[in-house]
């Protein structure tokens, strides 16, 4: 039966599950819809991102809470009883013939089966379609470069309302918590007083340049650094939470020595950072200089290499002379078509190697980096390598 308008219930809403969501609900664990009004929404399981799309049913789907399949009713025995009709009865006659007999008792031993009127709770006429997704990682890093942590003397400045805790990450942005574990982790965002704060570069460059100095200051070789004497060395320079937050982001391991665990600075990591500081002082730079200037910041042992500017950096090797200069991937625009228009306002052609770092974070398993020059960029050849350019030139 179809109850009247009061008798529907329309805030329920049908969602199409795959095998994983479903083991999800099965198992007790919570799907969670973000997305401010300006955003499409998502759905997030604790480590996967899920795009949420309405989609339109062919039919109209009915929901009738404890409705009864035939199965339940004896409605084999009576499906048994139809293929036994002749086959001139109409399908209507059938179903009435099957309606009389699953009335009636077969052999007088079991009771007959009783017709029930149900309500019908709603009518759907569209679905949720789930399928997975990247997650939206961009606001994140919008969300922490509003309160930048420049040192203890400067905290002053700081708005203080638009610091951030994890529970306010995690509701804001569209993503797992996994994968907002892990974009916490790759954009080096460090715990400060329940907060996530972003280190400004200049701030890190001077704290990373006190432990490098270390090295000399204590003739330490590359694979024996001290974390003990690092921290007691700058522990009145520097707040602990910074400290431990960047010798994390920058050793690892090598091994112990009568109990005491030593590390070693990941080489190419400084190296690229050390980089990034010579490129940030200067505009254009002559690349045979740069190339000695970078060799002499690094400490020594450590090796510069021209792939670690991959993404960073653009070198011009067609001019006299070679130069180089900074462009980083995380400060192009999200919005993909505007990425492409910057770049090839930046530079007209772009080999694979050379224009990868700046679209690689769109690629997925159907779309991979070569698909995506496919369809935003023209292919050519130049000196027998081949190059993209913009896909509409004048």
């Amino acid at each position: 039966m179809f109850p009247d308008a009061s008798g529907r219930n329309d805030n329920l809403r049908l969602m199409q599950l795959d095998e994983n969501l479903l083991k999800e609900i099965e198992a007790g664990n919570g799907l969670v819809f973000k997305g401010d009004p300006d955003e499409n929404v998502v759905m997030c399981t604790e480590n996967k991102t899920y795009d949420v799309k309405e989609a339109e049913t062919s039919n109209s789907l009915l929901l009738v809470p404890d409705l009864l399949y035939a199965a339940s009713t004896g409605g084999d025995e009576v499906l048994g009883n139809n293929s036994m009709e002749c086959d001139s009865d109409t399908s209507f006659d059938k179903s009435n013939n099957s309606l009389n007999k699953s009335n009636d008792s077969d052999d007088g031993t079991r009771e007959p089966r009783k017709v029930e009127f149900k309500d019908v709770v709603n009518t759907f006429f569209t679905y949720y379609e789930l399928k997975p997704c990247k997650p939206r990682l961009s606001k994140l890093r919008k969300l922490l470069e509003a309160t930048l942590y420049q040192g203890p003397e400067l905290e002053y400045a700081v708005d203080k309302s638009k610091l951030v805790d994890y529970d306010a990450i995690y509701e804001q942005v569209q993503a797992s918590r996994a994968e907002i574990d892990m974009e916490l982790e790759k954009i080096q965002a460090v715990k400060i007083n329940d907060h996530y704060r972003l280190l400004d570069f200049d701030y890190e460059f001077r704290v990373l340049s006190y432990m490098l100095d270390l090295i000399e200051e204590n003739s330490w070789p590359l694979n024996r650094i001290s974390k003990k004497i690092t921290f007691d060395s700058l522990k009145d320079l520097v707040p602990l939470a910074v400290l431990e937050a960047l010798f994390k982001f920058y050793t690892i391991e090598t091994y112990k020595e009568e109990n005491v665990q030593y590390y070693q600075y990941k080489q190419d990591k400084v190296c690229r950072f050390l980089a990034r500081v010579l490129l940030k002082s200067a505009g254009k730079f002559n690349y045979a200089e740069f190339l000695q200037a970078w060799r002499d910041s690094v400490p020594e042992g450590m090796t510069t290499d021209e792939s670690l500017l991959s993404g960073i950096a653009i070198v011009d090797k067609s001019s006299t002379p070679q130069v180089v200069w900074g462009f980083s991937e995380s400060d192009l625009p999200d919005d993909i078509n505007e990425r492409f228009k910057i770049l090839f306002r930046t530079k007209a052609k772009w080999t694979v190697d050379e224009i990868s770092p700046y679209i690689e974070s769109y690629a997925t398993e159907k779309l991979n980096v070569n698909a995506l020059l496919t369809k935003y960029a023209r292919a050519s050849t130049q000196n027998g390598v081949r190059v993209f350019s913009a896909k509409h030139m004048k």
